[in-house]
């Protein structure tokens, strides 16, 4: 029997994603489809909460989920492999930790062991190792950090709180954000906004 999933984002363009690196195990996975932040009440074996510029409050928000008495388990999806992330998705009632570097097939399969009962933390790359046709902006040259700093500085964040929610330093913050504005052709934060909203990367919400 196909395991039933749903993905919890706030970005339509990071749900689809999800989606189509599941699309091609249709006997294996049940993709439910529902508006972003919401799963309508329908009943799923694992949540794929999908971090991509999540708020910094995110693991309120995991262990909200893991509550939810219409989802099995909760695995989180991230680029971080920060083992603080880890530790406290797993503290927050998370029982996966899933890398965005892993395959479709790599994904589907540790979701299954979640939806088994195990707890499951499969690492990769932190940030980079995504193929980047999957997430917003990736048509455009950003890799998917870069596509979150920009998605965060779309939400009004600070570099101190990007770094923090992202569990990097200041100076790589930095780096991201100066190698995004060369990208999409943008000097100041007012125009990385504008950018942004135009590009699909404002909270749908």
């Amino acid at each position: 029997m196909p395991v039933r999933v749903s993905v919890e984002n706030d970005y339509t363009l990071v749900i689809a994603g999800v989606h189509a690196l599941l699309a091609a195990y249709p006997g294996r996975v049940e993709v439910v489809v529902n508006g972003p932040g919401s799963r309508a009440g329908v009943p799923v074996d694992v949540v794929l909460f999908d971090t991509f510029a999540s708020p910094v409050d995110w693991q309120a928000r995991c262990s909200a989920m893991a509550l939810d008495p219409a989802i099995g388990a909760v695995a989180v999806y991230s680029f971080v492999t920060d083992p603080r992330a880890v530790d406290e998705a797993f503290a927050s009632g998370a029982t996966g930790y899933l890398s965005k570097s892993l395959s479709g097939e790599e994904l589907l399969g540790a979701v299954e062991r979640v939806a088994a009962g195990e707890r499951v933390r499969l690492l990769g790359r932190d940030g980079e190792d995504t193929s980047p046709g999957l997430w917003p902006t990736g048509d455009v040259g950003l890799t998917p950090r870069e596509s979150e700093m920009l998605a965060l500085i779309a939400q009004g964040r600070s570099n101190e709180e990007i770094a923090a929610a992202c569990y990097l330093s200041i100076n790589t913050v930095k780096t991201y954000i100066r190698e995004a504005y060369r990208k999409i052709g943008v000097t100041t934060r007012p125009q990385a906004v504008a950018w942004a909203m135009r590009s699909g990367l404002a909270v749908s919400r």
